[in-house]
């Protein structure tokens, strides 16, 4: 299962770059085929301080359709692969889309394997992004060994969800943008543990763009005695084909 696992996300991830990015017609506020890398600095009360190494892919393919590969590198010893396939239907106000997210970390420091898979709809504005929908979750063992099923853990339904604001329409050259979610390209969290995000950004020329954002977590959320459990600050570059 492993390896099928493996391969099934080499495939998706390398499948991404066989859409030549020279035929992209882009027009004046379409968006663009990019390319980005990121580090940030982490903290949580498990593993401490850490630092993350991000590369991520996004390809709007047409009008209609787009899908993003992320890769993330820990000096936490952790490994996070992730892939989204987005639908999308445009109204007369705003976009409607679908978004089929597939995401699986090897985190080897403590010898398991997570896989989640979340299926959600989501309504875009150029200063709101909603989405709700459902996930499911397997847990493995590493090594797994396919005869030890009584190994897994499996979580078959579990709500995911994102509301987003921007304080400028998102085709400004510059913006910040305030969310709470319980996902991410890197993590999806059970539904009573939401996340809280800033952000922004600012485009240098037409190619380049600069990003920077800030990830607080709370352990607790929806008890009563909710606490600090962890921090991230991430900041990369962007390139825009």
């Amino acid at each position: 299962m492993r390896t099928k696992f493996i391969l099934f996300f080499i495939l998706s991830l390398c499948s991404l770059f066989l859409v030549p990015v020279a035929t992209a017609q882009v027009q004046p506020g379409d968006s663009q085929y990019a390319v980005s890398l990121h580090v940030g600095y982490a903290h949580n009360l498990t593993y401490a301080s850490y630092a993350n190494f991000d590369l991520d892919a996004y390809m709007p393919i047409n009008k209609h359709f787009d899908m993003q590969a992320n890769i993330r590198t820990s000096t936490a010893n952790f490994y996070t692969m992730g892939v989204q396939l987005r639908p999308k239907f445009v109204l007369p106000v705003g976009e409607l889309y679908l978004e089929d997210r597939l995401m699986m970390r090897f985190v080897s420091r403590d010898s398991f394997r997570d896989f989640v898979h979340a299926f959600s709809v989501g309504y875009k504005m150029q200063y709101v992004n909603v989405q709700v929908g459902m996930s499911n979750r397997i847990i493995t063992p590493l090594p797994y060994e396919k005869h030890s099923a009584d190994a897994m853990i499996l979580e078959p339904f579990d709500a995911v969800y994102r509301v987003e604001a921007f304080v400028r329409p998102q085709t400004s050259p510059w913006n910040i943008s305030l969310c709470i979610s319980n996902m991410d390209n890197y993590q999806v969290e059970r539904m009573w543990q939401p996340m809280f995000y800033l952000g922004g950004w600012y485009d240098i020329n037409n190619h380049w763009r600069v990003r920077l954002s800030g990830k607080y977590k709370l352990a607790g959320m929806f008890h009563l005695n909710a606490h600090y459990y962890g921090a991230e600050l991430r900041a990369g570059a962007e390139y825009r084909f």
